[in-house]
């Protein structure tokens, strides 16, 4: 009996130390538009309508987007979990766009460990991607779009 309850204990160690980033891995597509900066000179009417049936592939080798002509592909990606800032400003408060379920967010690196300029920000029912972009006036970060994702 000593031995069933050690070896439980030791599974559950072991389940928490796995990593959770396969969670998120799978094809999505575009559902909706969470989130438009300000700054874009785009409508979301216009993103809507060019975004509809993209589609996403999330995976441990490969980010990538499918439009209807071109792709664009992060081979190797590092998604790296981190917590969402508590300091943002007006142009970066995820909470504000998407709402509090989420936790964390992804910073997808190419293999190189470059930024992308994209995110993923997971909530037990939802993916979305975002794009920012670096503010270097001030070193803060201003978010570009977040797009609902649906599998």
């Amino acid at each position: 009996m000593k031995r069933i309850v050690i070896l439980i204990f030791l599974l559950l160690i072991l389940s928490g130390c796995s990593n959770n980033s396969e969670q998120f891995f799978g094809t999505y597509v575009f559902e909706e538009v969470s989130y438009l900066s300000p700054l874009s000179s785009s409508t979301e009417d216009y993103i809507k309508e060019q975004m509809s049936g993209v589609e996403y592939t999330i995976s441990q080798d490969l980010f990538k987007i499918q439009y209807d002509e071109n792709t664009m592909e992060i081979i190797s990606p590092n998604y790296v979990r981190e917590s969402i800032p508590q300091e943002t400003t007006v142009l970066s408060n995820i909470h504000s766009f998407i709402g509090n379920e989420v936790k964390y967010q992804y910073t997808i690196l190419d293999k190189n460990e470059s930024e992308t300029h994209l995110r993923l920000y997971i909530s037990s029912d939802y993916t979305w991607v975002a794009s920012y972009a670096d503010n270097t006036a001030d070193g803060s970060e201003i978010i570009m779009y977040i797009y609902k994702l649906s599998k």
